[in-house]
């Protein structure tokens, strides 16, 4: 039966590898678009896991992925270092973090407003490869805190001045391999001119960091604004316990919630723009099984005359089925092949033409694949082999 199968195939070759084609373009689209968010998000929530805290406060009801902003005012990290128990307060250190956007590597990067002295906490194990960390922007840290402002009248190039100590940037090694910059290249972000200063292990929170007060400075006017926070729990302490106690005292504005749960919630957050990829790939792959349906069908038409004779000869309309579910069988299964090796070499592409995004193709996504095209086969072929069984050998074997 294989080898009959096998002979019907190669007959129409052309048809037979447009056929395969098909189903390797719609399953090469799922793979790559299930890949690349599924592995940007589990790389980003792998980087955030790096940082030494346990928990994360987030605005209410905010998107993970496009949030910008500050919406936290100074208050709310008084409140939150405020809160105590029995045994003193429960958070040891109030890490805040204010986002902002900068195109770096060829792609838009979040930026990572964060205060030169809580930089290590952000780092953990890993170290700074080449240059240094803010240690001028200290200096423009205490200035701020001890409460100058500037001129009232004063030009760009005053206010830049003004800002000068400020004006650094971290990156991390994948980043500075990608974009080629080298310690003290400028970058220009909100009207300013930053110089990298410093170089990180990959593997840190985020990509491109900067210090919070000029980040602050420049876009909220020196407010203490945030657009998040992480909190470092004091030694011993239940984050579960100790993440109810501060949602209860920050009430409704704030989401507090476990530093290990930002993964998933970074897949909430993606949830509707997933379901659209999602769809798009499903809708393709029925397209292209409904294409193999066809041939399959006119296939059928085709051999109305050969069917006859078999049945003749003896085989049976579950064998006409078989031997139709199986011709599709080798259609999917070789479109399958094909569009995993498509999916690996448009993960390559990208990693040359896109080189920070992740596209992360696991044996459960593979899996998938292979499942969806054997499943997808019988149900394309259950028609066309049902349309061959119910034709009589007499009236078959007439056919012109």
């Amino acid at each position: 039966m294989l080898r009959l199968a096998w002979a019907n195939l190669t007959h129409h070759k052309v048809r037979t590898l447009l056929s395969a084609l098909a189903v390797g373009l719609g399953i090469a689209l799922l793979l790559i678009s299930k890949g690349l968010a599924g592995g940007s998000i589990a790389e980003v929530a792998r980087r955030v896991q790096s940082v030494d805290a346990e928990l994360v406060v987030l605005p209410a009801q905010e998107n993970l992925i496009f949030t910008n902003g500050a919406p936290f005012r100074a208050v709310h990290e008084r409140h939150l270092a405020r809160q105590a128990d029995a045994d003193g307060p429960l958070a040891d250190a109030v890490i805040p973090v204010f986002f902002g956007q900068v195109k770096m590597g060829g792609q838009q990067q979040r930026l990572f407003g964060v205060s030169p002295e809580q930089m290590n906490a952000f780092l953990g194990s890993r170290r700074v490869l080449t240059g240094r960390l803010f240690d001028r922007a200290n200096a423009f840290a205490e200035l701020v805190r001890a409460g100058a402002t500037p001129p009232m009248e004063i030009d760009d190039a005053g206010y830049a001045a003004y800002l000068a100590d400020g004006l650094e940037l971290v990156i991390d090694e994948r980043l500075q391999r990608v974009g080629n910059y080298q310690l003290g290249d400028e970058i220009r972000i909100m009207g300013q001119v930053f110089r990298i200063v410093g170089v990180v292990e990959t593997g840190v929170a985020g990509r491109v960091f900067a210090p919070l007060e000029t980040l602050r400075e420049i876009v909220v006017a020196g407010e203490t604004n945030a657009s998040m926070y992480f909190i470092k729990l004091r030694d011993g302490l239940e984050p579960v316990t100790a993440a109810d106690e501060l949602q209860a005292a920050l009430g409704p504005a704030a989401r507090v919630e476990l530093k290990s749960d930002y993964g998933r919630l970074l897949h909430e957050s993606f949830a509707s723009v997933n379901l659209y990829m999602t769809a798009s790939s499903g809708v393709a792959l029925v397209a292209c099984f409904l294409f193999i349906l066809l041939t399959m069908y006119t296939a059928v038409i085709e051999r109305t005359r050969e069917i006859g004779i078999l049945k003749s000869l003896g085989v049976t309309r579950l064998g006409l089925v078989r031997l139709s579910v199986l011709e599709t069988l080798l259609i999917s299964i070789t479109g399958v092949a094909a569009g995993i090796a498509l999916s690996f070499a448009a993960r390559w592409g990208l990693s040359i033409l896109l080189p920070l995004l992740t596209v992360d193709l696991t044996a459960s996504l593979l899996l998938l694949a292979v499942l969806i095209g054997v499943v997808g086969g019988v149900l394309s072929a259950l028609y066309p082999g049902y349309r061959a069984a119910r034709l009589e050998p007499a009236v078959a074997l007439s056919y012109e």
